[in-house]
């Protein structure tokens, strides 16, 4: 345990244990690994007035180096100097209780959430970092939490959602159940547009009157699976009204699919949220072969499948905009045309 409560190391650890909603599973038994990391990413090393990025990976155990990268030998190197190597990017302090630091590059330089989260899959512990900005991140396999000054965001990530989805329906590919929620909850939502996307669970799916063919792209050949194609993706999300559909295999099929409901479905499944919701849940009801990711305009992604939500992730950004002066001038003026009216 952390002996100096007035320490920087104490505080930093009780300002997460108040503040943060990571789960005891990721701390336990590493309070003063990851209070020293917290506290140096709070604090971080300031270089002709530019802050240093860091990053550490902090683990009860050897992580699967070959899922992350390689050891780099730093015989002769003070810790001091070892730290200013990893950029927490392409280069970690490796801190595993009861070992030396250690250097780790990885296979591959991390530039988003999602990406973090990926190699926290293979950590038995946390990532903490912090970038050129003084943003500092706490990554587990299933959340981000991002601290900005006082500010601290919870973000849920994609891997227990797809878990859930798996269970609930293993007849879908876990490949492309992981790669929509990482489109409608990382690309999608934070952009704040409404989308619904329909994933066919079949190889061959029966002829159905309950969607119109919508404008067919099969031939463009794009997938859901190549992140290269994904601008044509969100392009027809972002102009067209309907939904989009995605084969089993996640090749995108046709996009302005026109949904439309039985009055069975009307009458077994009853408003979900908004039109979106309520019109993507009665398809799964009528069309047990499908799976649809909704996103709600103002932000979380919601599953459906006959008529019930099997998972949902909440927005990635909060959905109040900064209140600033000009924002609270917006609004005084909106009241008052409020008033105005009555």
């Amino acid at each position: 345990m952390i002996s100096d409560p007035e320490s920087p190391e104490a505080l930093a650890w009780a300002e997460l244990l108040r503040r943060g909603t990571l789960r005891p599973r990721y701390l336990e038994g590493l309070e003063e690994e990851i209070a020293s990391e917290l506290a140096r990413c709070f604090d971080p090393f300031i270089f002709e007035q530019a802050i240093r990025p860091y990053g550490a990976i902090v683990a009860r155990e050897t992580p699967h180096l070959a899922r992350l990268g390689r050891i780099l030998d730093t015989t002769g190197l003070t810790p001091d100097v070892v730290r200013s190597l990893a950029d927490g990017q392409s280069t970690f302090v490796l801190v595993v209780r009861g070992e030396p630091l250690r250097l780790l590059l990885t296979d591959e330089r991390i530039d988003t959430e999602q990406d973090y989260a990926s190699h926290a899959a293979w950590v038995d512990g946390v990532i903490i970092c912090n970038n050129a900005d003084g943003t500092v991140r706490i990554v587990t396999v299933s959340s981000v939490t991002v601290v900005q000054g006082r500010r601290w965001i919870a973000k849920d990530l994609v891997f227990e959602a797809a878990e859930d989805i798996m269970e609930v329906v293993p007849a879908s590919s876990s490949e492309v159940v992981r790669r929509l929620l990482e489109v409608t909850h990382h690309r999608i939502s934070p952009h704040r547009m409404g989308a619904t996307l329909l994933y066919l669970l079949e190889e061959n799916p029966r002829p159905t009157r309950r969607r119109n063919e919508g404008i067919p792209l099969e031939t463009l050949g794009v997938s859901v699976l190549n992140e290269v194609e994904e601008p044509v993706l969100l392009h027809q999300v972002k102009y067209r009204d309907g939904a989009v559909l995605i084969d089993r295999g996640g090749r995108l099929l046709a996009s302005n699919v026109i949904l439309r409901p039985t009055n069975a479905s009307e009458q077994a499944v009853p408003p979900i949220g908004g039109t979106r919701h309520t019109s993507a849940a009665r398809h799964t009801y009528d069309c047990p072969d499908v799976l649809a990711f909704v996103v709600s305009i103002d932000g979380p992604v919601t599953v459906f499948s006959d008529g019930l939500r099997i998972a949902q992730l909440k927005t990635t950004q909060p959905v109040v905009a900064p209140k600033t002066p000009e924002r609270i001038a917006e609004l005084c003026a909106l009241r008052r045309a409020e008033r105005g009216k009555l």
